[in-house]
């Protein structure tokens, strides 16, 4: 019985030499993309179906941070455009949870090796505290906004008159069609109607298309500008629904 062949110590300091190489230049791409993603553009994965019918679960989108303008070590900077009606966009809700340096960098890192198809965040029942969400920008700072049978009316700031959301969105959609529980009162939250309100400075009203199955600004109230994390320009996945949502 012959005995296997032993490396000789060079071979061996070679081989942890390459190894130590390979796994440097992992290192070096995973700063690239946490750069690029932090700053340009980066994907993400829709987990449920409150934007339906726009997006559906199991969709991957192409967001961009840039829009709205990055956060980054050094605070919030400043993006090339504000929010528009109609606009879907990342958000991150007030009741959101803030994770950590460390377990957000190595999600970052589980996420990035397995082509987004897989987050340690994303799971367990305290996910969707997590954030961030995808929401549509129905309101506007300044509007008057209220809601009756799911769907949005607006008043922007200075007009007398209100009009539909759709009429005044830039972009196209449509809502899924919902129901109030039987005995649901139209005072309750996520009902069919929503009193009038006004939008203070610098706040944004955010809804899902899905209005039956979805948290939002009805819940827990407008956002402001350091909240909405990137615009979504993109959905790549599946290909049979590639283009803009």
């Amino acid at each position: 019985m012959f005995a296997g062949k032993r490396r000789s110590y060079a071979e061996a300091v070679e081989s942890r030499r390459r190894l130590g190489s390979r796994l440097l230049l992992l290192f070096v791409v995973f700063l690239c993309f946490q750069l690029v993603s932090g700053l340009f553009v980066a994907a993400y994965s829709v987990s449920s179906k409150s934007m339906s019918p726009a997006l559906a679960p199991g969709d991957l989108l192409i967001a961009t941070p840039l829009a709205f303008g990055p956060k980054t070590v050094f605070g919030k900077l400043p993006g090339f455009r504000h929010p528009a009606r109609g606009d879907i966009v990342l958000v991150e809700p007030p009741f959101a949870l803030r994770r950590g340096f460390w377990p957000t960098l190595f999600d970052s890192f589980v996420r990035f090796v397995t082509f987004q198809r897989f987050s340690l965040l994303s799971r367990g029942p305290q996910a969707v505290l997590a954030g961030p969400t995808v929401q549509r920008v129905v309101g506007l700072p300044g509007d008057t906004i209220e809601m009756k049978n799911y769907v949005f009316r607006v008043k922007p700031a200075g007009s007398e008159h209100f009009l539909t959301e759709f009429e005044l969105s830039t972009v196209r959609y449509d809502i899924a069609p919902s129901r109030s529980p039987q005995g649901w009162s139209e005072s309750f939250p996520a009902s069919g109607s929503m009193a009038a309100r006004t939008l203070g400075k610098d706040e944004y009203f955010l809804a899902g298309d899905a209005r039956g199955l979805s948290s939002d600004s009805r819940l827990w109230g407008p956002v402001r500008p350091d909240r909405l994390l990137a615009q979504v320009i993109l959905r790549y996945w599946p290909p049979s629904r590639f283009g803009s949502p």
